[in-house]
């Protein structure tokens, strides 16, 4: 889930924008709420840039996140992912990288703000597109 228009208006309003669930929620994959190719770590293309860094398919996607200028905060109890989710910043994705990953969003979401919205404000305003 890209949202150009949102990340257009934080970045104008300066306003610093975190990526919920980088990688997707992998539980909606165990609760059969999402199937594995819709994950964006599973694409071919990510595979296609991973394997031209010699990077891992998600270490793709968070790098994309933070040249996109968005905080990430990836979840993970496995050291070796916590050791691959911070090797993210001696490689450079290119522009025509970053246009093939932006062109995937598909807009789906695996987390509903709705859930946090009302019951933590009160309030529940669609302001992401």
């Amino acid at each position: 889930l890209c949202q150009k228009n949102l990340l257009r208006f934080c970045m104008e309003e300066d306003i610093a924008v975190t990526g919920f669930s980088p990688l997707g929620a992998q539980s909606y994959f165990q609760l059969n709420m999402a199937e594995a190719g819709d994950s964006v770590i599973e694409q071919p293309s990510i595979h296609d840039i991973a394997k031209a860094h010699n990077r891992t398919p998600a270490q793709v996607v968070l790098r994309w996140g933070i040249q996109r200028g968005v905080s990430i905060v990836p979840k993970s109890s496995n050291p070796k992912r916590l050791r691959e989710n911070i090797a993210l910043f001696d490689f450079k994705l290119s522009d025509t990288e970053m246009k093939t990953i932006n062109a995937l969003d598909c807009h789906r979401r695996f987390n509903d703000p709705a859930d946090f919205g009302p019951a933590a404000f009160n309030t529940f305003l669609p302001i992401y597109d």
